[in-house]
């Protein structure tokens, strides 16, 4: 009688533990989803040195071509535009039309995707922003 109570209070346990875990993994997915939302059929997510995350929907092919590129290699680039207030995650997106991928870019427009959102009303005043970041998924 006392090995099943104690199989029984393990089974309970083990149980709680998975429902948990699963609970967890909903609830961290959801939250990658409010960082990703995007409105195009062809976009691609970035990933900072923090792994934040932010969908991009560049406009140019040239642009998208490097993008698909980054994601083949799995190095890193700035990759940023115009910072727009946006219904992410984060409370903005880069500018479809202005996404650019660069290998240099200057000292004061590099952020985090965090530090950005943080600071949105400096990064909408002077526009331009560039995360240092590796593109981990592509949809076309």
């Amino acid at each position: 009688m006392r090995k099943r109570t104690i199989l029984a209070v393990a089974a309970l346990v083990l149980l709680a533990i998975a429902t948990i875990l699963l609970v967890w993994n909903y609830v961290n997915y959801l939250d990658y989803l409010s960082e990703i939302v995007h409105e195009t059929e062809r976009w691609a997510v970035i990933e900072d040195l923090n792994g934040h995350h932010v969908a991009v929907e560049p406009t140019s092919d040239d642009v998208w071509n490097q993008l698909v590129r980054l994601n083949e290699n799995g190095t890193s680039m700035w990759i940023g535009g115009v910072v727009e207030e946006y219904g992410s995650k984060w409370g903005f997106r880069f500018k479809p039309e202005t996404v650019a991928v660069a290998e240099v870019t200057a000292e004061g427009l590099q952020a985090t995707i965090q530090y950005i959102g943080e600071n949105l009303n400096y990064w909408l005043d002077l526009e331009w922003a560039y995360v240092d970041a590796k593109v981990t998924e592509i949809h076309q």
